[in-house]
């Protein structure tokens, strides 16, 4: 009887160690620890990150998500050590299409991106009740939008490397209003 059940035990290891090595080689699912201490875990073709994995750098940064020839492609979640967080779309390794980029410190913008920073059309929000949504390029506001003060002030118009500038229209809290042309965020008149 203690032979059977050592030959029991013996065989159900075996499988065990069996399903274990099945279930890992499965749609190409792998595990790679890099010498620089990064890890990838997910799908892999021709030994590179390809379809959908998991990548941890040493720093406690982390990608999840879809992987095109070891490159971050396609639709993924990025974490930074500090606890920012960026929900979108990549290309080549960097954020492009739309997205979502959450601060740590509370700043969200939702929008379009390329090649890495804001560009096209997006909205950011800042905790402390400050929004600007209209048109971005290289990661700051240019072309049209509009920008809305804790206080309730507001500006309706053209943007210029993050400032007024172009015609635009802006109320002051207090209900005053600027309509006008604006340089280099200075209202200089009509």
């Amino acid at each position: 009887m203690k032979k059977l059940y050592q030959l029991l035990l013996v065989m159900l290891v075996i499988f065990s160690i069996l399903s274990l090595m099945r279930c890992d080689s499965d749609e190409n699912i792998k595990t790679v620890a890099f010498k620089d201490g990064s890890k990838y875990t997910g799908q892999m073709k021709n030994n590179m990150k390809h379809g959908f994995g998991k990548y941890s750098w040493p720093n406690g940064d982390l990608y999840e998500g879809q992987w095109e020839n070891d490159n971050m492609q396609g639709k993924g979640r990025f974490t930074w050590a500090n606890g920012d967080t960026f929900d979108g779309l990549w290309v080549s390794n960097q954020r492009s299409g739309q997205g979502i980029m959450t601060e740590a410190n509370g700043i969200v913008y939702e929008g379009q991106w390329e090649n890495g920073t804001r560009s096209g059309r997006g909205t950011l929000s800042k905790p402390n009740g400050e929004k600007y949504s209209g048109q971005w390029k290289n990661g700051r506001e240019n072309g049209q939008g509009t920008f809305v003060w804790p206080n309730g002030a507001k500006y309706e118009g053209e943007w210029k490397d993050g400032k007024r500038h172009g015609q635009g229209v802006m109320t002051g809290a207090n209900g005053t209003v600027e309509r006008g042309k604006f340089m280099n965020d200075i209202f200089v008149g009509t």
